[in-house]
């Protein structure tokens, strides 16, 4: 028996490697081991105000930090029964819009492209001028700039409190950001073409997993409830009965599965769950690629991103500039969930708050989390039959980066 070591990961966000045992020259086992350091959030909420926990959860990630700042503001506001005005909720869709280009871009372009072109960095790219690189990357500045108007800056935004927003965003800023996203509409999509040429990923079987996803109301990113490919609608105050969240002695992220089958979330399957449906990109063959098919689908998400926001900050422009964008806010006891959409997969936040709204309880799952089951499996399944211990190696990298793994995001209490 002899046990192959990829480390540490690349490309990806956070640390960690990836563990493969061979016997008589057949993989028999793989273990994704997260060696981020837990961070305990959860228990570093407990006891303190619902005013301060907006700000402190977005520090979990600053890739991820205003889809955190939302999901926590949201679920806190469940908690509270309050309903938030509506051009606050378009400015928070707004926020969330900004983050998923700027991520999807990221991984894409920054992360995956190197893959796809044979080098190691989007470095050697950008020195050859490869115009893919640095469209990538003005892409990425783009998502940037619509977090910091909507969220007050880049990198945990400030504009998001519970009860709605702290103001809008000025109005000679937003028409000079739709001058700027009508002028993209035209760019992006020969940027994405590339990532749908199954020649530029290794061989794959279908994506393993149930799809799980929040069901979208008219946004792709929010809803009440979570979809399962299985045809399952579960409330999302329900989430701890259908995901089988346990700790791994070899990982510092825990496993989640339901119905004893591995999770997969993210854009693949979104879009697989949201199919049919008016408002979802339309995925062609969506397990020609298998995991990699997730690339196209952060691609396709990209286009409909840029479409979604012309359409709020049209609707920005056309609201009453003096409309009210708080409400008022009683602390108080009280449980609440919303489950929301990160752009690498579904995001869950849940608390329970004392009489005096302190928190009680605390409760953050992650995409990265809830995928790493599937991780595994994808791994063992996709690299049956690679006997060379380089081409185990390589493509095992590429795998772990199909998911745009957010390993940061992933880690937090272990106990239970």
């Amino acid at each position: 028996m002899k046990t192959l070591s990829l480390q540490p990961l690349t490309r990806v966000e956070g640390h960690g490697r990836v563990e493969m045992t061979v016997q008589t020259g057949r993989l028999t086992a793989v273990r994704l081991v997260i060696t981020e350091s837990p961070r305990l959030f959860e228990a570093l909420l407990l006891g303190r105000s619902w005013q301060e926990v907006p700000a402190l959860v977005s520090r979990i990630c600053a890739i991820c930090s205003g889809v955190h700042r939302v999901a926590a503001a949201s679920a806190l506001e469940s908690a509270l029964g309050i309903d938030i005005p509506p051009l606050a909720r378009r400015v928070r869709e707004l926020l969330l819009l900004g983050g998923h280009i700027e991520s999807h871009a990221l991984h894409l372009f920054c992360l995956t492209l190197p893959d796809i072109a044979g080098t190691e960095s989007i470095l050697e790219l950008l020195r050859a001028c490869d115009p893919r690189a640095r469209e990538g990357l003005a892409l990425k500045g783009l998502g940037n700039h619509i977090q910091e108007l909507a969220g007050g800056r880049v990198i945990h935004p400030v504009n998001v409190e519970v009860g709605g927003v702290v103001r809008l965003p000025p109005r000679e800023k937003l028409e000079a950001l739709l001058a700027e996203l009508e002028e993209w509409s035209g760019r992006l999509p020969p940027l994405v073409e590339g990532f749908a040429d199954r020649r530029g990923y290794p061989p794959a079987t279908p994506a393993l997993g149930t799809r799980i996803a929040v069901d979208c109301d008219d946004f792709l990113l929010t809803g009440r409830s979570l979809r399962f490919s299985d045809g399952r609608v579960v409330a999302g105050e329900r989430y701890g009965e259908v995901l089988e969240e346990r700790a791994v002695p070899w990982s510092n992220t825990k496993h989640s599965r339901t119905a004893g089958v591995p999770l997969l979330a993210g854009a693949l399957a979104r879009l697989e769950n949201a199919a049919g449906r008016a408002l979802a990109p339309v995925l062609p063959e969506p397990s020609a690629a298998g995991i990699h098919g997730n690339n196209l689908a952060q691609g396709l998400e990209l286009i409909w991103a840029l479409r979604e926001a012309r359409r709020l900050v049209r609707e920005l422009l056309a609201g009453d500039a003096d409309a009210a964008v708080m409400v008022a806010v009683r602390a108080g006891a009280g449980v609440g969930t919303c489950v929301i959409e990160a752009p690498r997969g579904l995001l869950i936040h849940h608390y329970a708050l004392d009489d005096q709204g302190r928190v009680a309880a605390a409760d953050i799952l992650t995409p990265t989390a809830i995928n790493q089951a599937a991780i595994e499996a994808q791994l063992l399944a996709d690299l049956q039959g690679v006997t060379d211990e380089s081409v185990l190696i390589e493509r095992a990298g590429r795998i772990v980066r199909a998911y745009d793994p957010c390993i940061s995001c992933s880690v937090h209490v272990l106990k239970g």
